[in-house]
């Protein structure tokens, strides 16, 4: 009877925890309650909270965002700011806080940002969907996951995607320069004076496109400007080194930029006025 007993517990607990392996980012929890938040472009995010709560995790489940990360449910750790809840996940080698919950003062507004951060938008509290949602089933895909090959690939730390990114949203800036300034200005990334790690922890496509947005706002409000931009640029390069600086060779603008600083943009205006 004892040994029947062992038998039973043992097949209940492996049965609880299917499919989740030793060391899985969700080894002893189980998730406890869902909510699902939706808009009416179609995204839907679903976060599942996982026991124990000190554990301080949670997943994270996307639909119809329109990005990389439809299909996928990621393991988050939940941190609270203020009035927000923020959930940070893995994804391409990086922390990422996709996903915050803020209080409005009497309802949730759920912030997705996408990778990169390149732009917000809006979830509310779907009352149906959560109704209809299993708990369980989200768990079970996220093991499922775990063992995928692929998965795990999109995981790991992966410095071409983060500098085509970086050159995306840099190329997003030259254009709006170019086009206030009427200029053909080429920009650059010098990649080999950055290493893993500092990729890892910057976001190089919003502070390289410091010197191109003062130069942007500075011929929206001058033709001087424009005029004096098209006539002493032709390209702006970015580059990691110890101190933050800008400086003009010739007719290239050389901006630099260390961990966490930057040459800050009056000051980057009042360079290019006094310089140019």
């Amino acid at each position: 009877m004892r040994v029947l007993l062992a038998v039973g517990v043992v097949a209940l607990s492996l049965g609880c925890s299917r499919g989740v392996r030793p060391d899985s980012e969700v080894a002893g929890t189980k998730p406890v309650t869902g909510k699902v938040y939706s808009n009416e472009a179609g995204e839907k995010i679903t976060l599942i909270a996982l026991e124990p709560g000190d554990a301080k995790k949670a997943l994270v489940a996307f639909e119809g965002t329109k990005s990389e990360l439809d299909g996928q449910v990621l393991v988050a750790s939940v941190g609270q700011d203020r009035r927000a809840v923020e959930y940070w996940t893995l994804w391409r080698g990086r922390k990422q806080r996709f996903v915050s919950v803020e209080d409005r003062g009497g309802y949730e507004d759920l912030i997705f940002s996408g990778v990169n951060h390149t732009g917000y938008t809006h979830l509310k509290p779907d009352t149906g969907k959560t109704g209809a949602l299993k708990v369980e089933k989200v768990f079970e895909r996220y093991a499922d996951l775990e063992g995928d090959k692929k998965y795990q690939g999109m995981l790991a730390f992966d410095r071409k995607f983060w500098a085509n990114q970086a050159e995306t949203q840099l190329a997003e800036a030259l254009a709006a320069t170019n086009k206030a300034c009427g200029s053909k200005l080429t920009s650059t990334v010098s990649w080999d004076s950055i290493t893993d790690a500092q990729i890892n922890e910057m976001s190089f496509g919003s502070y390289c496109a410091g010197p191109l947005e003062s130069l942007q706002k500075l011929c929206e409000r001058s033709d001087e400007a424009k005029r004096t931009v098209q006539q002493k640029l032709q390209t702006v390069e970015c580059r990691m080194d110890a101190k933050a600086a800008l400086k003009l060779e010739a007719q290239k603008v050389i901006w630099t930029v260390t961990s966490g600083e930057t040459v800050q943009p009056d000051a980057t205006t009042s360079f290019f006025t006094d310089t140019l």
